[in-house]
C-alpha cells in the first residue's frame, strides 16, 4: 500500500475514534436530558381540567419541591398512583383520569424532577424515592389493599420499585421495560451500554420481588418499547398474574383499544 493511501486509511480511522469516543462522552455526560425528556412549566402556572382536583407541592429541600395533582372521584373507593412516561408533564397525562374517575377511583399523578411544576435531582434513586413519596400520600388517604399503583413506559419502573416494598391491591404495568439497558443497545448497539449508563430501571428485578397482583398490557405494534420486552417478563410473573396482548396497539393509543377497555373496567370493578 502506498504512503499517502496508507496515511488516508489511518486518518479515517483516528476520525472514526474520536467520533466514537466523543458521541460516547456526549451520551454518559447527557444521557438525563436523553431520556427525561420532561416538559417545565412555571412556578405559578394554574393547571385548569374538566374534573374536581387538589394540587400538592411536597418540600423535598428548602429550594426542591415534588408537584402532584389528585383528581377526585365520587364517593372515591380507591386511589390510582399513577406513574406517567419520559416526556411532557402530568397536564399531558391527565387525559387518562376519566379512566380510573368513572369506575370510582382517584387519581393521583406526580411529575418528577424537571418536568411540569416539580424541581430537584432526578437521578434513578431520586425517581424513586419520589414515587414512593406519592405511595405515602395515597396511603394518607386510603389502606393499600385501596390503591392500584399504574405505571406507563418509564412509569412502569416507578411503579414496579413502589410495589416490590409496599403492599397495593394491583400492580399495573402499560408497554413496561424489561430494563433500560436492553432499549439502549436497540438504539446504540456499538457502545457498552450497560457500563455508560446512569439508568438502569430493572422491571424484572421489581417483579420479582413484587407479591401483589401484576397485569402487564403492552401492544404487538409497540415502537418506543418494543413487545418483546415486556415478553421477557412473563418468566417473572406469579401464578393469578396477568398478561394482556393488544395485537393493534402502538404505544400510546391502549387506551383506545377495545380490549383494553373491557379489561381495564373488569379490573376496576374488583
Amino acid at each position: 500500500m502506498k504512503k499517502g493511501k496508507a496515511g488516508k486509511v489511518i486518518r479515517i480511522i483516528l476520525l472514526f475514534i474520536v467520533l466514537y469516543a466523543l458521541a460516547g462522552l456526549l451520551l454518559y455526560q447527557y444521557q438525563a436530558s436523553i431520556i427525561l425528556r420532561g416538559t417545565r412549566l412555571p412556578s405559578n402556572y394554574t393547571f385548569h381540567f374538566d374534573y374536581p382536583f387538589r394540587e400538592f407541592n411536597l418540600p423535598l429541600t428548602n429550594t426542591d419541591r415534588l408537584n402532584m395533582v389528585l383528581f377526585e372521584a365520587d364517593s372515591a373507593k380507591g386511589m390510582v398512583v399513577y406513574f406517567h412516561g419520559n416526556t411532557d408533564n402530568l397536564v399531558d397525562f391527565a387525559k387518562y383520569a376519566p379512566i380510573f374517575l368513572k369506575q370510582g377511583y382517584d387519581v393521583l399523578m406526580m411529575d418528577y424532577p424537571g418536568y411540569g411544576k416539580s424541581t430537584g435531582p432526578n437521578t434513578e434513586r431520586d425517581l424513586y424515592n419520589d414515587a414512593l413519596i406519592s405511595y405515602q400520600l395515597a396511603r394518607s388517604y386510603f389502606s393499600a389493599d385501596s390503591i392500584i399503583l399504574y405505571g406507563k413506559s418509564l412509569g412502569t419502573a416507578m411503579a414496579s420499585h413502589v410495589a416490590s416494598l409496599h403492599p397495593c391491591k394491583m400492580l399495573i404495568l402499560e408497554c413496561p421495560l424489561y430494563n433500560f439497558d436492553m432499549l439502549a443497545k436497540r438504539y446504540f448497539r456499538i457502545y457498552p451500554v450497560s457500563m455508560l449508563l446512569h439508568y438502569h430501571f430493572p422491571v424484572y428485578r421489581f417483579i420479582r420481588h413484587t407479591f401483589s397482583p401484576i397485569v402487564i398490557f403492552h401492544g404487538r405494534k409497540d415502537r418506543v418499547i418494543p413487545y418483546r420486552q415486556s415478553e421477557k417478563l412473563k418468566p417473572y410473573l406469579k401464578k393469578g398474574d396477568e398478561y394482556i396482548t393488544l395485537p393493534d396497539g402502538h404505544h400510546n393509543d391502549l387506551y383506545s383499544q377495545p380490549l383494553y377497555q373491557h379489561v381495564m373496567d373488569s379490573l376496576l370493578d374488583r
